[in-house]
């Protein structure tokens, strides 16, 4: 039985070899994605079940970093004899992953059809230390890529003893009950659809706003962002249409936005958005600033996401709503429905195809943390 040979092999692991980082537990996801669609996946003994592992490259090579990197492999009852689907999660930049974060087939074929664990992991860490293809111009370009990489890692190394709330970057404490709203505690705590209809407020259609941060987290946040944003390093802007803000992940924090995600926004989404919210296993998160003599406001346009979350964290500012219309590609996707009014450590949630914009901002300046 593929399962029993699963967990067998995932035992037979440890002591983990010095290349894995970490092996989390065996997981039945609640739906999955067959010809574009979602589906909900039965609770039966045939699959999938997936595991996320941290793995890393060689050391002192241009894919090495403390927390190695997150790999999600899926497996189905046809395991070992068919190979499992494997995707990176954490951000990398590599020359041989594909749009989904997958590897491509010189890969697998280079697996010889031995779908061992171990024989995978091997191969990722091999993965992470040289190109699949031994070709001049292939190893020019893997050289390339891996630099770019390495730059990013050597980066977010630079700004760690700048650091001025060494808190937010820690995942083995992750997040302190005193940072986030005690509503927010209780509801996801208990996670049930009673509690949950009285936590949200509904603001529009798919649109709805609930209590997030504490205003020392809000603050904690802002100043540590903006620290960075003052500390000489090469900043990412959050996307092409904000020409002010950063990248949280690109400073650091990302895997605390992976815990941020699996703890709290992943039951909420899937709470409010079905089928869309089931699943949700990556992010890009941000922060994006308004202010007079900067951006102002954002015209109409849609997220590249299934889910947004986006967190006002102040600061004293007049103006600078937040305007819906209808969902993207609808009859009623240029008729404005509603105007949101931001608040300090509130979130509002919506399905990343809901046209929306950034109202101008008249008078001070604004922050928010966008998921």
């Amino acid at each position: 039985m593929a399962l029993n040979s699963i967990e067998s092999q995932l035992k037979a692991l440890y002591p983990l070899p010095g290349y894995v980082v970490s092996v989390g537990e065996l997981v039945i996801p609640p739906a999955t994605c067959f010809k574009g669609e979602m589906r909900v996946v039965p609770r039966t003994p045939v699959g999938p079940w997936y595991v996320d592992v941290h793995i890393n490259g060689p050391a002192g090579g241009p894919y090495a970093r403390p927390e190695g990197y997150r790999v999600r492999i899926e497996f189905t009852d046809d395991f070992p004899k068919k190979c499992p689907t494997i995707a990176f999660m954490s951000i990398i930049h590599h020359l041989h992953l594909d749009k989904h974060h997958r590897p491509d087939v010189k890969f697998f074929d280079g697996l010889k059809k031995n779908h061992e664990i171990s024989n995978l992991l091997q191969a990722l860490h091999s993965f992470l230390a040289e190109p699949l293809h031994d070709k001049d111009t292939v190893a020019k370009k893997w050289t390339q890529i891996a630099s770019f990489n390495k730059e990013r890692n050597d980066d977010i190394q630079a700004y760690m003893p700048m650091r001025k709330y060494p808190a937010l970057f820690d995942t083995t404490a992750g997040w302190l009950d005193e940072w986030l709203d005690p509503e927010l505690l209780t509801a996801v705590a208990k996670n049930q659809p009673a509690v949950y209809r009285t936590f949200f407020k509904w603001e529009t259609d798919e649109v709805y706003s609930f209590p997030m941060f504490t205003d020392k987290f809000c603050d904690m946040l802002t100043e540590e962002l903006e620290g960075f944003c003052q500390s000489g390093l090469p900043i990412q802007r959050p996307n092409s249409m904000n020409n002010y803000g950063v990248v949280v992940n690109e400073i650091g924090m990302e895997g605390m936005m992976d815990l941020l995600q699996q703890r709290f926004l992943q039951p909420m989404s899937a709470y409010l958005y079905d089928p869309q919210g089931w699943h949700i296993d990556r992010h890009h998160a941000f922060m994006v600033q308004y202010q007079t003599d900067q951006d102002t406001g954002l015209d109409m346009h849609t997220d590249d996401s299934d889910v947004t979350f986006n967190v006002c964290l102040g600061k004293d500012f007049e103006g600078a709503g937040l305007t819906f219309c209808g969902v993207q590609g609808a009859p009623d996707h240029r008729q404005r429905k509603h105007r949101y009014k931001h608040v300090k450590g509130r979130c509002v949630v919506h399905l990343g195809r809901k046209r929306h914009g950034a109202d101008d901002l008249t008078k001070g300046e604004r922050r928010n943390l966008v998921i």
